[in-house]
């Protein structure tokens, strides 16, 4: 099953402003929460915020939300600090 893929504004211009490697590591993340059985279960729940978090290895993020009838909504992808909207 492949889940279908919604991309917020912000999602776009910070992926933009990765380099290769990085972008490389998100392409991959992506990949595995599109083709998930449960793409809840790749992210960690983040209450206050309503999300899920992706880590890619230990500064980045992946924020997105999950929908079983819309499928998966990437909002944020950058470093932790700014994931978590405390920059």
């Amino acid at each position: 099953m492949s889940w279908p893929i919604s991309i917020k504004n912000s999602f776009k211009k910070q992926y933009k402003r990765m380099g290769v490697t990085r972008q490389d590591r998100v392409n991959t993340a992506l990949n595995e929460l599109a083709n998930s059985q449960d793409p809840t279960k790749l992210g960690t729940y983040k209450k206050s915020m309503q999300v899920y978090s992706y880590e890619l290895g230990n500064h980045d993020r992946i924020i997105y939300s999950f929908d079983p009838k819309d499928g998966i909504e990437l909002i944020r992808v950058c470093d932790h600090k700014s994931a978590y909207m405390k920059d």
